[in-house]
């Protein structure tokens, strides 16, 4: 009778079982929660690798993984682990990396249930027991270049606090290639999960960066923890500006600063630490304009002349130098592994997400180079950085039914680098920090969502809002934005029909086209809120009509949207 509802069960559970059970419990772990266990699951699923397969039970219990080595899985497996609780260690130092179960071409493989606990790093909830860079991913499926990764099913597993995804399925690029796939993993499903603050942590752009250059703002505690998180290596210290003077003095034969080759931030220095000259404004980018052993000297355009400076600076005055590196490139703790989002899926093809509800200490999720993709009626509850995060390369997708709440975090939507044949219909989505950023997309359909307040980072607020190495100032974003990434690139077609944009205090604009789009229709919107600009910039073919309260204007050339 049992071994009938057991056939039963799975079988309700629309998918395949193989011929072998087994349970974990024969594999004799002690299940307290605080002894590793992994070794009773190594011998457990090497049996099941050796049978060819089989249906495997994790019983009801507490167990703890200390994360040193992974637990192979293989194909042709079936796992049931409703009420299994698995534990990491509460402390972990620089740099730790877990990979808890993992396997490589597999075929035919479902997890239902479990639990999965960590402690993720949260500056704004100390104490924290893990250090920031701590990466650790629950399941991981990889692929090589002549294997196969095919029909994958995760369904109802919950996780708190995993500092990384609890599910990664990954294809195989060409090496050093993204946009390149040399293997789709295919036939990839999440259904039911609700992982909770997982994800890889993320600062947001410019957290310590501000919080160094603004220190008044903080409290020492946080000024400390921006001190050793910091690239402290892009610091230069003894810096002087003499009234009436262009010379920045500072020490420039080692690790020297050249002359801005181009305008870029890789390229660019801020000044801060003490009392600046009058029109030198703290954490506003300059251009090096010379470039000496003792000295630089400084302009506020690419090219331009050197400043010559009102009044002087004070002894402590600092400058950092790549504001790529200090703004940009510390959304990632240094030594950060790899991996976003609480799910990630990397050159999969014939992707489903759905049901499910998720919230990251970083970003909420993440599909890349995949093809064939629907994530629908989920819950996003939050996100430090990126909510909904449709990477690069990403073909065929369909978003829709899904309730998306950023909470302050970065871009609400991120449908990034030449994605094509996407549609996005019947969301909402709320509070994001730096709106939704559309990147160079290719046939686009945008109908019948809701957009509400999210550009939240332009808040004027320590915490809440972000300021711009740009102007020293803070961020400006619109509601929604399209850009380019390729010198000359070109986007469109592209559709917003049908939608609500409800912008907030701060907003700049409802919706700013940079320039080259091309067959762009924006038709039966309705703008609420602070602002309905709709600023479109040159040689953007566009179409505007029936919009109720939006207000169409050109946009300033050479515009930029808060830190693009």
């Amino acid at each position: 009778m049992k071994r009938l509802l057991a056939i039963l069960f799975f079988l309700n559970l629309g998918t395949q079982v193989f011929g072998q059970s087994f349970s974990l419990s024969a594999y004799k772990p002690v299940a307290d929660g605080k002894t590793d266990d992994t070794p009773a699951f190594q011998r457990l699923f090497t049996a099941v690798a050796k049978a060819g397969g089989g249906t495997v039970t994790i019983p009801v219990g507490n167990y703890f993984l200390k994360g040193d080595v992974s637990i192979p899985v293989s194909s042709n497996t079936t796992v049931s682990a409703y009420g299994a609780r698995f534990f990491l260690p509460k402390v972990l130092g620089d740099q730790a990396r877990i990979v808890a179960f993992s396997g490589a071409d597999i075929q035919n493989f479902s997890w239902f249930g479990g639990y999965f606990e960590g402690y993720c790093f949260d500056h704004r909830n100390p104490p924290n027991t893990w250090e920031p860079n701590v990466t650790t991913r629950m399941i991981l499926i990889t692929t090589t270049a002549k294997g196969k990764t095919d029909n994958l099913l995760f369904r109802d597993i919950q996780s708190s606090k995993i500092a990384g995804a609890v599910v990664t399925v990954l294809g195989l690029h060409r090496e050093g290639s993204e946009s390149e796939v040399v293997n789709f993993a295919t036939n990839v499903t999440v259904e039911n999960c609700t992982l909770l603050e997982s994800g890889k942590f993320m600062w947001d752009y410019g957290l310590l960066w501000q919080i160094l250059v603004w220190p008044e703002d903080y409290t020492p505690a946080d000024i400390a923890m921006a001190k050793k998180y910091f690239r402290n290596d892009v610091i230069r210290s003894g810096v002087s500006m003499a009234d009436g003077t262009t010379e920045v003095r500072v020490a420039n034969t080692q690790r020297t600063i050249p002359v801005s080759q181009q305008d870029s931030p890789a390229q660019t220095v801020c000044f801060y630490g003490d009392k600046l000259p009058a029109n030198i404004l703290r954490g506003r980018k300059y251009y090096v304009v010379n470039s000496a052993a003792d000295h630089l000297q400084v302009s506020e355009t690419f090219g331009g002349k050197p400043i010559a400076f009102s009044g002087s600076a004070g002894p402590e005055t600092k400058l950092i130098y790549n504001l790529q590196s200090a703004f940009f490139g510390l959304y990632a703790p240094l030594g950060a592994g790899p991996g976003k989002g609480c799910i990630d899926l990397v050159a999969c093809k014939n992707t489903r997400i759905t049901g499910c509800k998720i919230s990251a200490l970083g970003d909420a999720m993440h599909i890349h180079s995949s093809h064939n993709n629907v994530f629908s009626n989920n819950q996003i509850l939050g996100a430090r950085m990126g909510a909904f995060f449709l990477a690069e390369y990403c073909k065929n997708s369909t978003i829709t039914g899904n309730t998306v709440d950023g909470t302050n975090g970065s871009r609400i939507v991120s449908i990034e680098r030449s994605n094509e044949d996407v549609t996005v219909i019947g969301n909402t989505f709320r509070n994001g920090g730096r709106g939704s950023w559309i990147n160079q997309p290719k046939n686009l359909l945008i109908q019948g969502n809701v957009f509400i307040n999210n550009t939240t980072k332009c808040e004027q607020d320590p915490w809440h809002g972000r300021r711009s190495f740009h102007t020293g100032e803070w961020e400006s974003y619109p509601e929604i934005y399209f850009t380019t990434w390729q010198a000359g690139g070109k986007y469109g077609p592209v559709i917003l029909k049908d939608n609500i944009f409800e912008t907030g205090p701060q907003a700049k604009a409802a919706i700013e086209f940079l320039p080259n789009g091309y067959d762009v229709i924006v038709e039966g919107n309705m703008f609420k809120g602070t602002t309905g600009k709709i600023l479109v910039g040159d040689q953007t073919e566009i179409a505007v009509g029936q919009n109720r309260g939006a207000t169409v204007e050109k946009a300033k050339p050479g515009t930029r949207i808060g830190n693009n």
